[in-house]
C-alpha cells in the first residue's frame, strides 16, 4: 500500500460520528490533542476547564456540557471530536450523535512519577498547597491522592465510587475511595472492548497517530507533531530507590495488568495491517523526528501557510508536501544526516 494513502483503509472500521479522547493524566494527552485539533480543526471541541473536579483530575460532565452549550448552534452541529480534558464516560450523553472513545495508557510507575512532579508545579490544583514541598515518598504516605493507586483502572472502569471529590477538613485535604479490585480491571477491559475504537500504549504514540491518520485519511503534513508538556525536574524511574519502586509496583498491580493487556490488544488490532503498517510508522517517525528538530528554525509565515492548507486529499498541496517530501532521497537520506551533525538536544 502506498505511503500516505487515503481515508478509510483500516479494514472493518469507519470514523465514528463523534470521537472522544478519554484522556488519562500524564499519558501524552496534550500531544495527541494538538494532532487531533490540527487535523479536525473546526470539528474539534476543546472541553478544557481551569481545574479538575475530583482527585482523579476528572472534570464533571455538567461543567463540560455548560461549555459545549455556550457554543453557537452551528459550532455545536459540526463537532465530530472531543479533546482537552479528563472526562468520564457519561460525557457521551452531551452529544446527539453516537460516539466512540480512544485512549492512551502508560507504564504505571513512570506515569505516577510524572504525575506527582507535574502536580507540584500546577499552582491552581486544589492539592498543590499541601504537596508542593513533599517528596514522592512523603506523598505516598500522605493519603492526599489517588493517582498512585491504579489511576488508569479507576478511570477506565467507569466506576464513580473509585474517585473522590476534593474534601477539606480542618485545613487538611482528605481523599477517600475504595480500593481497586480484579472486578474493576475486568470492567475497564470490557469498556475498552465495547466503547473504544482504539487504545494504545504511550510508547507507541506514533503508531496511534498513524492509525488515526489512516482511519480518517488525514494529510501527512497535518499529522506531524511535537512533544508537549514534558514534566520539568522529574527523576527517571531508574533513579528511584528499590523500596519506592517496589511500593509503586504493588500499588499499581491492576494498572500493570491493564497496561500489558492494552499493549497486546493494540498489537492484535494492527496485525492485519502488517507488514505495511510498521514500515509506514517507521518512515513517519523519521519524518516526524526531522520535523520536531527543524520546527524551531522554520519561519513562522511558512508554518502559518502550512496550517491553512486544505484537508482534502485531492488538493495539490498534499501531494507536494507529503509524497515528494517523504519519498524523496533528500528526506530519507540527507535530512537525517544533516540532523545527526547538529547540536540539537536529545529528545526525552
Amino acid at each position: 500500500m502506498p505511503f500516505g494513502s487515503g481515508a478509510g483503509d483500516i479494514p472493518g472500521l469507519t470514523p465514528p460520528p463523534v470521537l472522544i479522547f478519554f484522556h488519562i493524566p500524564k499519558t501524552g494527552g496534550l500531544t495527541i490533542k494538538s494532532v487531533v485539533q490540527h487535523c479536525l480543526q473546526d470539528q474539534c471541541f476543546d472541553c478544557e476547564l481551569p481545574v479538575p473536579d475530583t482527585a482523579l483530575w476528572v472534570c464533571s460532565t455538567a461543567n463540560i456540557a455548560q461549555k459545549f452549550y455556550s457554543l453557537s448552534a452551528e459550532e455545536r452541529r459540526v463537532v465530530r471530536c472531543v479533546v482537552g480534558e479528563h472526562v468520564s464516560f457519561d460525557v457521551a450523553s452531551i452529544f446527539s450523535l453516537p460516539s466512540k472513545f480512544f485512549t492512551i495508557v502508560r507504564e504505571p510507575v513512570d506515569r505516577v512519577v510524572s504525575h506527582f512532579y507535574f502536580s507540584r508545579t500546577w499552582h491552581e490544583l486544589p492539592s498543590h498547597q499541601f504537596i508542593r514541598d513533599m517528596t514522592l515518598e512523603e506523598y505516598l504516605d500522605s493519603g492526599m491522592g489517588l493517582d498512585y493507586d491504579n489511576h488508569q483502572v479507576r478511570m477506565l472502569s467507569g466506576c464513580p465510587e473509585l474517585d473522590s471529590p476534593w474534601t477539606f477538613e480542618r485545613g487538611r485535604l482528605r481523599i477517600s475511595a475504595p480500593p481497586v479490585t480484579r472486578r474493576h480491571l475486568a470492567m475497564a477491559k470490557r469498556n475498552i472492548e465495547k466503547r473504544f475504537i482504539v487504545a494504545a500504549p504511550m510508547e507507541q504514540l506514533s503508531a496511534l497517530v498513524w492509525f488515526l491518520k489512516r482511519l480518517y485519511g488525514w494529510p501527512i503534513h497535518r499529522a506531524l507533531y511535537r512533544i508537549h508538556h514534558k514534566t520539568p525536574g522529574r527523576p527517571k524511574v531508574q533513579s528511584l530507590s528499590q523500596t519506592t519502586r517496589k511500593r509503586l509496583e504493588a500499588l499499581n498491580e491492576y494498572d500493570f495488568a491493564l497496561y500489558e493487556w492494552v499493549k497486546e490488544r493494540f498489537a492484535e488490532q494492527i496485525e492485519p495491517l502488517e507488514p505495511d503498517f510498521s514500515r509506514q510508522v517507521r518512515r513517519f517517525e523519521v519524518l516526524n523526528s526531522s520535523f520536531r528538530r527543524l520546527h524551531p528554525f522554520i519561519p513562522q509565515p511558512i508554518l502559518a501557510a502550512v496550517a491553512r492548507l486544505p484537508l482534502s486529499h485531492r488538493a495539490s498541496w498534499r501531494a507536494k508536501l507529503t509524497h515528494k517530501a517523504i519519498n524523496s532521497s533528500v528526506t530519507r537520506h540527507y535530512v537525517p544526516r544533516f540532523l545527526a551533525r547538529q547540536p540539537f538536544a536529545k529528545d526525552d
